[in-house]
């Protein structure tokens, strides 16, 4: 059965996340209490491209030995080449990269490359090594219904590595998905 992981897009927390940071948490300890109650965290382009060798590697200290980091590009090839220094700078915590299906098998990229997929139908068609689809916005908080979707994903998937993309969803619903996750054992 596929390994399938629930992943929120960022640490800072959305409009309806007001509660999840204590008040009196400084602003530079919000990574460190997020990676105590997730186990990954997606960064899009506009993140991890401002990020200096040393702001990565102060990440890397702040987070527990398990916590993994998923950058999202739409470059590869050539484009890419001034980025690869980015798995030195986060070693084994990079998690991996989320890219276009089209780009998923260039060889530019170090460490495991998830295709991204818009559909679970697509993830049975894809014949990427590593997949990434989106929750459809109904699920994230009906977990009966997410049950579902996780089984005919995993399915879908193969085997294969896969992640579950949900965006700036609550942090609490990503904790719920990740315990689901583990229950339905595709976790």
């Amino acid at each position: 059965m596929s390994r399938i992981l629930p992943l929120r897009s960022s640490w800072d927390p959305g409009p309806d996340d007001t509660s999840f940071y204590p008040d009196d948490l400084p602003e530079e300890w919000r990574l460190t209490y997020f990676a105590n109650a997730l186990d990954a965290v997606l960064l899009g382009e506009d993140i991890w491209r401002q990020a200096d060798a040393q702001l990565m590697e102060r990440w890397c200290r702040d987070v527990p030995d398990s916590f993994r980091f998923y950058l999202r590009t739409e470059e590869s090839g050539e484009g890419f080449s001034g980025c690869s220094s980015l798995h030195g700078c986060l070693g084994e915590r990079l998690g991996g990269w989320l890219v276009p299906p089209d780009r998923h098998g260039e060889s530019d990229l170090r460490g495991s490359c998830y295709a991204m997929v818009d559909a679970v139908t697509a993830a049975a068609d894809s014949r990427a090594p590593a997949l990434a689809c989106a929750v459809p916005d109904g699920l994230v908080t009906d977990l009966r219904a997410a049950r579902a979707w996780l089984e005919t994903y995993a399915a879908a998937a193969r085997g294969r590595p896969a992640l579950a993309l949900m965006g700036q969803s609550r942090f609490e619903d990503v904790r719920r998905w990740q315990a689901l996750v583990q229950l339905l054992g595709v976790g």
